[in-house]
């Protein structure tokens, strides 16, 4: 079965979402740069930068990371190193008319390189030095005060390329991603869908979102490793109750609980052979239906809970009676539930979370009915930016398919009251334990008798925010190989090249920074 991969984890922190949207919600917003100002006329400037590097000592567990080149041979990195750049010039503007709305818009590009052996896959895709510069947000849009039963609401229609996010990005969260030649693949700083675009609602404690959009897929452009170009229409409900001062009609961030409600139909998707048999390879004619839910939902303040125990979830349902690419029709679900615990009376105020998430899988990797879950436009990062949604640094990224697999996952982090540069600044340390194993071994290509267990792995990290415009981490870690995991390195080597000795462990050691100007 030719499974392609979707290990595209971004890791911009939490304030860059706020910092890429606060030109259009908040005339108070910081580091943008004003370049016009003319009468109700603003015109902002402002510039993202990024970076990262890697080393992972016996990558792949001793398999390896293959180079292709030209010629149709492979160059073996046995211990692969790799850093990636990335730039993004913004460009935002807002009229505020006389006759009581506001049109904005936006423009921006993203310039991306990807340095050394690139990234750590079995047959890497950014090897070669790959670099490009793509067109990211192209929008305009309008934004109607209403005044609907006695309140305050807002109408705002968007078309054109925008970001586009549903709750934490489990389902919708990236239209673009950065593999192949335009390298950046870990970074993965592209996120915006092309239009036509969306209407939004927003309220006091409900948010609607009515939107028709597809991503931004080009296959030549990624060498082969591109998800099906999709189009697709739907509509989101949200019920929420907003943190003292926030605004989560606007901003996820700010909402202390919500439960929302979505359902997407694929109206068009690329079904080329290409994606036979492929986990994504029928989403032509695809229902969706999903219910998401987080933060402060069960308040019980005389135990706290109001305060300290958080308990965020999905659950997706995905149906189509008309599927192609070798599938007669489509019936599978992806789910997680996360709570935690914030101890906010003992110093450092340690926060602790368990996170069980199940991707359905089929029994039988040429079955007719596609049972494997299609992880669409996956984000990880909303709400973390380690211990996300990608299980692990080592095997999640580069190794497991997030398909037919379950996975149970620790993590624990905490705030020393210290600060290193500056009175206001903030450093994060933290521990994260990934537990995988496939659903099925049938469903992902190998021998029914293989054992389920994948990998463990444990990774240590600390994240440093200067201020809302600056921010960096380092991380290490470490995994131990399963069954599952021994025979996904195996496969993944070349055809024609001799297997190593597939060993127990595997390492990395990463660093970012990001910084808006």
């Amino acid at each position: 079965m030719k499974t392609i991969p979707l290990h595209q984890k971004s890791r911009i922190a939490l304030f860059t979402f706020t910092a890429f949207l606060a030109p259009l919600y908040d005339k108070d917003a910081q580091a943008e740069t004003t370049l016009i100002s003319a009468k109700n006329v603003t015109i902002m400037g402002a510039l993202d930068i990024g970076g990262s590097a890697f080393f992972l000592p016996n990558t792949n567990f001793g398999a390896g990371s293959y180079e292709p080149r030209k010629d149709g041979s492979y160059v073996k990195n046995k211990n692969s190193s790799y850093g990636e750049l990335y730039g993004k010039p913004i460009l935002t503007g807002r009229w505020d008319t006389s006759w009581g709305f506001n049109v904005f818009g936006m423009i921006s590009a993203v310039g991306s390189t990807t340095l050394g052996d690139g990234e750590a896959e079995s047959v890497s895709q950014t090897s070669g030095t790959p670099r490009a510069v793509t067109l990211e947000d192209a929008n305009l849009g309008a934004e109607i005060p209403l005044h609907l039963l006695k309140g305050k609401q807002k109408l705002i229609i968007e078309g054109g390329r925008q970001r586009f996010q549903i709750d934490d990005g489990f389902l919708v969260g990236k239209g673009a991603y950065s593999s192949g030649n335009r390298g950046a693949w870990w970074y993965a700083p592209r996120f915006a869908f092309s239009g036509p675009g969306v209407v939004k609602f927003e309220a006091d404690t409900v948010r609607a979102d009515v939107f028709m959009l597809e991503n931004n897929s080009n296959n030549d452009q990624d060498r082969g490793y591109d998800r099906p170009k999709t189009k697709f229409e739907g509509f989101d409900v949200t019920w929420f109750r907003n943190k003292p001062g926030g605004h989560g009609a606007s901003l996820y961030e700010d909402r202390a609980a919500y439960v929302t409600l979505t359902y997407i139909h694929v109206r068009d998707s690329d079904s080329s052979s290409h994606y036979n048999y492929n986990y994504r390879g029928s989403r032509d004619g695809m229902n969706i239906a999903s219910l998401s839910w987080g933060g402060t939902l069960f308040p019980i303040k005389s135990l706290g809970i109001s305060k300290n125990f958080t308990f965020y979830g999905n659950f997706v349902a995905e149906e189509n009676r008309h599927a192609r690419n070798g599938y007669q029709s489509t019936e599978a679900y992806g789910m997680n539930y996360e709570p935690g615990y914030i101890f906010s009376m003992l110093p450092w105020k340690p926060h602790v979370f368990y996170r069980y998430t199940r991707l359905g899988g089929a029994r039988n990797s040429h079955g007719s009915v596609k049972r494997n879950y299609d992880p669409f436009f996956l984000y990880d990062g909303r709400r973390y930016t380690y211990g996300g949604y990608w299980p692990g640094e080592i095997v999640g990224m580069y190794l497991s398919p997030l398909s037919d697999v379950e996975i149970h996952q620790f993590n624990i982090t905490a705030v020393p009251p210290m600060h290193l540069l500056r009175k206001d600044d903030e450093l994060t340390i933290g521990a994260h334990f990934y537990d995988l194993r496939l659903l099925y071994p049938g469903g992902m290509g190998l021998p029914q008798t293989t054992k389920r267990h994948i990998s463990d792995e444990i990774d240590f990290s600390a994240e440093y925010k200067y201020d809302e415009t600056l921010s960096g981490a380092v991380a290490g870690g470490v995994a131990f190989s399963g069954p599952t995991a021994k025979a996904f390195a195996r496969a993944g080597i070349p055809e024609g090249y001799s297997t190593p000795a597939i060993g127990r462990h595997a390492g990395i050691i990463e660093a970012y920074f990001y910084k808006h100007f």
